[in-house]
């Protein structure tokens, strides 16, 4: 998990982290494999093993559910067709989603949306799962499904799944380890147990910006 507030730099690292912004220093090791030092076809392989679930899930409003699931197993896979609809199947069932496949993303639920958005995330079983904000613009409830999914496919399938958020629930519910960015820095890093009894004025500043979270920490 890596938390902050707004303006920090977490997108920005995560989009370091896939490819999509060039870092001005520094490396982006997968598995020891620097991804700034290879060719595009070496760079290529390695985003076949790279799932992204956007912060407002980034469907394509012209094509259907299953089209969405499809779009990435035709990018990089060599899959007949039929197989990419059992593919688009298994991983729309994986998330709880059945017989939506010839619905668009404007005839879906936020929280649909997102479990939509996921299964395409891991439609090309990805070794890496990025994610950015994402409960954003969810109730409660539909948030904890969420992080539930993300917890049970990052387990199942044995995937590093870096998550993006600012929701405490979600660094408490799933986070086992945590970074905190402060401008443009990695300012404390540690597990859920250790931010709660930090000291760091910056990371106290942020747990406990609500008056719940500061009452509960004079109760404990």
């Amino acid at each position: 998990m890596i938390i902050g507030v707004s303006g920090s730099g977490k997108t920005t690292l995560l989009k370091c982290m896939v490819g999509l912004i060039d870092p001005d220093a520094g490396d982006v090791l997968f598995n020891g494999r620097n991804f700034y030092d290879l060719d595009f076809n070496a760079k290529k392989e390695i985003r076949k093993e790279i799932g992204m679930l956007f912060q407002g899930g980034a469907l394509f409003d012209s094509q259907t559910v299953e089209e969405n699931v499809v779009f990435p197993i035709s990018m990089f896979t060599n899959l007949t067709i039929a197989e990419k609809k059992d593919r688009a199947n298994f991983c729309l069932k994986r998330v709880n989603l059945e017989n939506v496949n010839n619905l668009y993303p404007s005839e879906l639920s936020g929280g649909m949306k997102k479990r939509v958005a996921i299964a395409r995330a891991i439609a090309v079983q990805p070794k890496y799962l990025f994610c950015d904000e994402p409960n954003s613009g969810l109730d409660p409830l539909t948030s904890l499904v969420i992080d539930n999914l993300i917890k049970e496919i990052t387990e199942e399938y044995n995937i590093t799944t870096v998550v993006i958020t600012h929701d405490m629930n979600s660094v408490m519910e799933i986070g086992d380890h945590i970074m905190f960015i402060y401008k443009g820095e990695k300012w404390w890093e540690g597990n859920r147990t250790e931010i709660l009894k930090t000291d760091n004025k910056e990371v106290c500043d942020f747990v406990y910006a609500t008056k719940f979270m500061r009452d509960l920490k004079t109760k404990f």
